[in-house]
């Protein structure tokens, strides 16, 4: 006959027993819950719902040599959607280290939230999500897709990390060794709107190519994809993703880059946004206004073309005033000096009979004064002449 002792030993040996069964039965049947909810959860989808632009920053390259970044705002309700090109040796206090440095040196394909964190800070918009190729990435994603077309305006034969790269002009279709040469050369002669347009026309051909491909919608296309991108998007919002790009305009995508002054710190060439990167918070939020609104955008509100002239005895002036416009995504075709330097207040001419345009221009700078000039034998070239007067202190025009 057993002591009570012993029995209450074993009573309790039983509830210890008992409660170790039912924590992991809780364990299992919260990791049950958890992955039946992680594929369920689209937030990529959610996100959409809430009808406001969407942000994805894109992270491309093998090396700082040529490791940019790009962000993509696409509008769910209008289906338009931009392209910021971000360098990566933009130039900010890097809190972490203590430091100036490139921004680059936040990259980490384990955690992106420290560059992220920089970008949101340096361009005032939420980064929603974030998609990074590598090398070997992006060219298994473009054999995947049967490769992009892109226009290349002369033959290349420049010197790339992996040798001699050689492109021949036109309209061509590259495969995935040969679109990682295209975005990874660098060509001294080449200009850096060149070469930033270059690297922006590869993800536009990249976007497009996505929303029209009918491989990535077959499980063992997706699989490719899903296997060889690193991000936040889980499955079902990658998926969502790819279906919201047949949607995008890719063919009429706003493209912006980041424009700044050059300085060289601690050995470091860097980039420092124009006017402390308020230029680059006003761009951002123009753009999303573009982007919101209802009336399609033709051919030549996209492309405005723009000569900046001094009209005042301050050097530089004009330069100025073309990073401003430039910054907005505007072609400068002329900077140079007005007839006289006794303007007085600045003047926006426009030269081809769209008004609207000349005012957009004005709008940049809060010109108030906007006049049609259509001369015989004017430059063809030039939509809108801007004539900088004592007024403008290098970002306004002053009352």
């Amino acid at each position: 006959m057993m002591s009570w002792e012993s029995t209450l030993m074993r009573k309790r040996k039983w509830d210890k027993s008992i409660l170790v069964l039912v924590l992991i039965v809780l364990v299992v049947a919260g990791m049950v819950v958890f992955g039946y909810l992680q594929l369920r959860t689209d937030p990529y989808t959610e996100t959409l719902k809430r009808g406001e632009p969407v942000s994805i920053l894109f992270a491309f390259g093998g090396d700082k040599d040529y490791r940019f970044f790009e962000l993509l705002v696409y509008h769910p309700q209008t289906h338009r959607g931009a392209l910021l090109f971000i360098p990566g040796n933009v130039g900010s206090i890097i809190e972490s280290l203590k430091r100036m440095d490139r921004i680059d040196v936040l990259y980490d394909p384990g955690d992106f939230g420290p560059l992220t964190a920089k970008i949101e800070e340096m361009t005032g918009q939420k980064i929603h999500f974030y998609i990074d190729l590598r090398d070997s990435a992006i060219r298994d994603v473009v054999d995947l897709l049967g490769g992009l077309e892109l226009f290349i305006p002369n033959p290349v034969q420049a010197t790339g990390d992996e040798g001699l790269v050689l492109l021949p002009s036109g309209s061509v279709m590259l495969d995935g060794d040969k679109v990682r040469d295209f975005i990874a050369y660098e060509d001294p002669a080449e200009s850096e709107m060149d070469s930033v347009g270059r690297r922006q026309r590869f993800l536009q051909a990249l976007l497009k190519r996505m929303g029209e491909s009918e491989i990535l919608r077959t499980e063992s296309g997706f699989a490719v994809l899903r296997a060889r991108t690193v991000s936040n998007l889980n499955a079902r919002a990658l998926e969502a993703f790819v279906g919201e790009l047949g949607r995008l305009d890719a063919d009429k995508l706003i493209l912006q880059r980041v424009l700044g002054s050059t300085r060289i710190v601690d050995g470091n060439e860097l980039v420092f946004p124009h006017f402390e990167g308020q230029l680059l918070k006003e761009i951002m939020k123009q753009t999303l206004e573009t982007l919101a609104s209802q009336e399609p955008m033709t051919a030549e509100e996209l492309t405005i073309a723009v000569e900046v002239l001094n009209g005042t005895n301050v050097t530089g002036l004009a330069r100025r005033a073309a990073n401003v416009f430039q910054s907005f995504g505007y072609e400068i075709v002329a900077v140079g000096n007005a007839d006289n330097q006794d303007y007085l207040k600045t003047v926006i001419l426009d030269r081809k009979g769209r008004v609207e345009a000349a005012e957009r221009i004005a709008d940049l700078i809060r010109c108030e004064r906007v006049y049609t000039r259509l001369e015989e034998g004017y430059d063809p070239a030039v939509d809108v002449t801007v004539i900088l007067g004592k007024d403008f202190d290098g970002r306004y025009c002053k009352k």
